[in-house]
């Protein structure tokens, strides 16, 4: 009676899957990128996961945790160190009981530092990216300008504090994180050496590769495999994920 059923259904264009198939999870959340792929293969329950987001801009623009936050209730440290950026960040995300929001650049040391972008005026007409290029580098915001054919005065530098990860870990507490994201516009790779990745061992980590050569990329690939990560590459960015009996 229920295989003519079943047979019946495929031919109308039904699908059933059983309700226990891990892929059943990616009915509702298709994959639009290495990330969201990789994120429903690592975790078999997306509830109540714990991240670690640097460069988290506005809380929305670009980001690839907002369609998770607040639908799997996660918890986690979000760190945005430019003013316009971090007070956008407090409207859409600073309601949520479960997020903790810092008004800072992570760094290899604590401080000061200049952070280099476009002013707004520049990016009033330009592709939204454009309003996420908060960089330490000016070398890489005088790039931007020659890409997009903006003169050098549309680069602004803003000081701001900058924490080391001996305090982001404290901030966040002794549970390990599961998920570790980094945009910072060609800091990345600095900052995964320098954040003790060995010791705590995110379960997946999501940065920005755009900003680095392919040498350096493939150093730190090297690195990352022999700490046992597998890596997916989607355009600008990398995917390292540790196998679940990691």
């Amino acid at each position: 009676m229920i295989r003519p059923l079943i047979n019946f259904l495929r031919r109308c264009g039904v699908v059933l899957a059983s309700a226990r198939h891990r892929g059943v999870r990616y009915l509702d959340h298709t994959p639009v990128s290495a990330f969201n792929d990789v994120l429903l293969r690592v975790f078999p329950d997306l509830q109540g996961l714990r991240f670690i987001q640097v460069g988290a801009n506005d809380g929305q623009r670009a980001d690839p945790l907002q369609p998770f936050i607040d639908q799997y209730a996660w918890t986690g440290l979000m760190l945005e160190p430019l003013k316009g950026n971090f007070a956008a960040l407090q409207r859409h995300r600073g309601a949520n009981p479960r997020l903790r929001l810092r008004r800072a650049a992570v760094d290899v040391a604590a401080g000061r530092r200049l952070i280099y972008d476009l002013a707004p005026a520049a990016t009033a007409t330009l592709p939204d990216w454009a309003r996420g290029l908060g960089s330490f580098s000016r070398a890489r915001l005088e790039q931007v300008t020659r890409e997009l054919g903006l003169p050098n005065t549309a680069i602004v530098a803003e000081e701001v504090e900058t924490v080391a990860w001996d305090e982001v870990w404290r901030e966040f507490g002794g549970k390990r994180c599961e998920l570790l994201v980094l945009d910072t516009e060609g800091h990345d790779l600095t900052l995964l050496r320098s954040c003790g990745l060995a010791a705590h061992r995110p379960r997946l980590i999501l940065f920005e590769h755009a900003c680095n050569t392919l040498p350096e990329r493939m150093e730190f690939y090297r690195e990352l495999l022999e700490l046992g990560y597998d890596l997916a590459t989607c355009e600008g960015d990398t995917v390292a994920s540790l196998p679940p009996d990691r």
